[in-house]
């Protein structure tokens, strides 16, 4: 009896299990493994295939936006887009007839090729050449010549009518006069600065989250095959939030033409066409009647994250429940976290917190001019100077000579008063447009299918 239990145990232990040529164990019934295999590649391929259609979708819809807004910088649509916003293109487009660079376009090596890649020579010949369809000679040139006109007719009075006066009070008030201007034209330069940088950091942040959202929420191959189409239907949405910001945000700054030199802030319901492009009409209609919709497509995104998190931190609960040891089992690792890690839920709040900034200080920059009394002191201290000039100079030279002068003189610092003018407002020259289009090309990027992971292991041991 115990040669036939002996051998009886032997024949299940050589049913279970089997030694492969290495002398490690292996399952000696492995085909009755493959199932589960086959079921978790079948699992997986879902799962990419799903995370491919949803970023299809998003791609699509990107493609029907190009088609909305224009993609290229060039004078012409940079024109035609100031005139849709009721500007007056003549005196803040410039390059729109020469082809010059300007601020209003983003550069690339070939503007700055054409903007500082030619001799220095040349540089200045253009630059004399094309002096006729200067920006600040279109918006001064009446001021200097009804200055001239002046200086002309006082420099014609006769000589007892024009008593000798001494030109130290006009030097005086010139130097004064030239540290307003300086201190005036740089605050005014700050706001472009500050303009361009709100909108290069909106650049940075709507990548990073897109970058993020796409990681964590749609190609990440980890996903519970349950919460998967939750996932990517959060991901999707995200992603068309980001999308509209940046051009909701431009539609803010930039208002609505009301005719020619006039421009207003949209009304409720107006200029919805992105939206519906990416949004349900429902979702336009309660977007659409906001004061700041960039504000409220903000709150929709955190709305989708906070969803993801909450499904994230109840799928960790119940795996920790479960691993919890029995004094019938034993302690089991606990299931993956869910569909959004709070560290990546954490960064990703950051980055929102971070546009919300951004929204405030686009806000601020536009609704906070510079001190309107300043400008007018400054033209009043130049109206006094310029006016007062023919009189210091009467007698020196011949009336057309001082009127000449004169010209020349006031458009200079009548030209520098007006560059700060111009560019008071930064948001009607900072290429926001074109900005936009940056960052849907950097959603385009981030919803790109990344390649098999086996198949970067494989190209990267080829120069092993």
């Amino acid at each position: 009896m115990a040669t036939i239990a002996l051998a009886l145990l032997s024949a299940e232990a050589s049913a279970l299990v089997s030694t492969s040529h290495n002398g490690r164990f292996a399952p000696a019934l492995g085909l009755r493994r493959a199932g589960p295999l086959l079921s978790s590649t079948a699992a997986a391929l879902e799962l990419q295939r799903s995370a491919e259609s949803t970023a299809d979708a998003i791609q699509r819809k990107l493609a029907r936006i190009r088609e909305l807004r224009p993609t290229e910088q060039s004078p012409e649509v940079q024109q035609k887009l100031w005139e849709s916003a009721g500007l007056l293109p003549m005196y803040k487009v410039s390059g729109s007839v020469t082809g010059e660079p300007s601020f209003t376009q983003l550069f690339s090596h070939e503007t700055w090729s054409a903007y500082t890649g030619k001799s220095p020579f040349r540089r200045w010949l253009r630059t004399g050449v094309t002096w006729r369809h200067s920006t600040v000679l279109a918006s001064v040139w009446p001021i200097c010549l009804s200055l001239s006109l002046w200086s002309f007719c006082v420099a014609s009075l006769p000589a007892r009518f024009l008593p000798r006066t001494s030109p130290l009070p006009l030097t005086a008030m010139g130097s004064a006069i030239g540290l307003l201007l300086v201190f005036r034209v740089n605050n005014l330069y700050g706001r472009v600065a500050e303009a361009r940088l709100l909108w290069g950091r909106a650049v940075f942040l709507c990548r990073q989250a897109a970058q993020t959202v796409a990681t964590a929420l749609l190609f990440d191959r980890s996903l519970p095959a349950e919460r998967a189409p939750a996932s990517h239907a959060a991901a999707s949405k995200v992603c068309r939030y980001l999308a509209a910001f940046p051009w909701e945000l431009n539609a803010k700054l930039t208002g609505k033409g009301d005719g020619v030199g006039k421009t207003r802030g949209l009304r409720p319901g107006e200029d919805t066409d992105i939206l519906r492009v990416l949004l349900p009409a429902e979702e336009v209609d309660f977007i659409g009647q906001a004061r700041s919709r960039p504000l409220l497509l903000l709150g929709a995104m955190r709305r989708q994250l906070h969803a993801q998190l909450r499904v994230g931190a109840a799928i960790a609960l119940e795996a920790r429940r479960r691993a919890a040891p029995t004094p019938t089992t034993r302690p089991r690792p606990p299931a993956p976290s869910g569909t959004l890690h709070p560290m990546v839920y954490r960064k990703l709040e950051e980055d929102l917190k971070e546009l919300d900034l951004v929204v405030g200080g686009c806000e601020r920059v536009f609704s906070s001019p510079v001190p309107p009394t300043m400008s007018r002191h400054v033209i009043r201290c130049m109206l006094l100077w310029l006016l007062g000039l023919p009189a210091v100079l009467a007698g020196s030279m011949s009336p057309a000579h001082i009127s000449l002068w004169v010209f020349l003189v006031s458009y200079i610092f009548v030209g520098i008063e007006e560059v700060g003018v111009q560019v008071e407002q930064p948001f009607e020259i900072t290429p926001m447009t074109r900005l936009c289009n940056v960052i849907m090309l950097n959603l385009e990027e981030a919803l790109a299918m990344p390649p098999p992971a086996e198949a970067s292991e494989q190209g990267g041991g080829a120069d092993e």
